[in-house]
């Protein structure tokens, strides 16, 4: 592909793109699941320009502050599954991806996509299979999640909510299928109560500093996993992820990334 220094792409990105919504709500076939048919469709609802010094090449312009998109990441939460393949409308974008694991941040133009997970190094018979609707500006992370025969995804929406430059964030999200309900006491204080698998709380203010996390059995009181250090800064908003099998010998841990609403630039100024 030529090189140019003053716009970013479709042909930059690792998503592909979208669908129309009588596309992905069609039947499908392993065949569409694993292998991407070019989509004119798609292209012909944005401009498209033909890249200098190469008239075969006909692409999406990304211009920042005009160009309308959003961002995507995927977990890997499914203990039963430590390696999986992600396949988005025929396109692979995550390749053996470990269980406990994030892929980065992909750009995305709006739009539906249709979205398939395998065993890693397979090409049959996925796991799960969902469509998602991306809207301009959307901050996504899709989690798959669940036990061995019954693997399904979430989707979690980071906000783009301003963040005051006095205080750190944090939220919980409970992915563990076979935990109890449990509670979050921060530094020893109850900060909430009765996560659910599935739950995803709200925001919480905090100060900049090592923090003591423990999650605790709602009824028995007793811990259920606990994290002694975790750091947090002000201005940054993250989201405390607890997944695993309770029933297996590692038990529950705890994922505390970034959340992209700290770092994430669309090009505008609507933080």
């Amino acid at each position: 592909m030529p090189n140019n220094n003053w716009y970013e792409t479709s042909e930059d990105m690792l998503m592909p793109l979208p669908l129309t919504e009588a596309e992905v709500s069609g039947v499908y076939t392993e065949e569409i699941l694993t292998e991407e048919v070019p989509n004119d469709n798609a292209r012909g609802r944005y401009p498209s320009i033909t890249l200098p010094n190469n008239t075969s090449i006909t692409v999406i312009p990304i211009i920042p502050g005009i160009t309308l998109y959003g961002y995507i990441r995927f977990l890997n939460a499914s203990p039963g599954e430590q390696r999986v393949d992600i396949y988005v409308n025929g396109r692979k974008v995550a390749d053996s991806l470990l269980y406990r694991e994030f892929t980065e941040y992909m750009k995305v133009f709006p739009g539906w996509y249709r979205i398939a997970v395998y065993a890693a190094g397979t090409r049959r018979n996925p796991l799960t299979v969902t469509t998602l609707r991306i809207r301009a500006n959307d901050i996504i992370t899709m989690a798959v999640t669940g036990l061995s025969g019954d693997i399904s995804t979430q989707t979690i929406n980071d906000s783009r909510r301003w963040l005051g430059g006095n205080n750190a964030y944090v939220r919980f999200v409970q992915l563990s299928p076979n935990a109890p309900a449990m509670d979050a006491y921060w530094d020893d204080a109850l900060v909430l109560a009765e996560l659910n698998y599935g739950d995803v709380s709200r925001y919480l203010q905090t100060t900049a500093d090592s923090h003591n996390l423990k999650m605790r059995d709602s009824l028995s009181g007793a811990n259920l996993v606990e994290s002694p250090d975790v750091s947090v800064e002000n201005g940054k908003a993250y989201t405390i992820y607890i997944v695993g099998d309770i029933n297996d010998r590692t038990g529950l841990q705890i994922l505390v990334p970034l959340e992209g609403a700290t770092y994430l630039d669309f090009g505008d100024n609507n933080r």
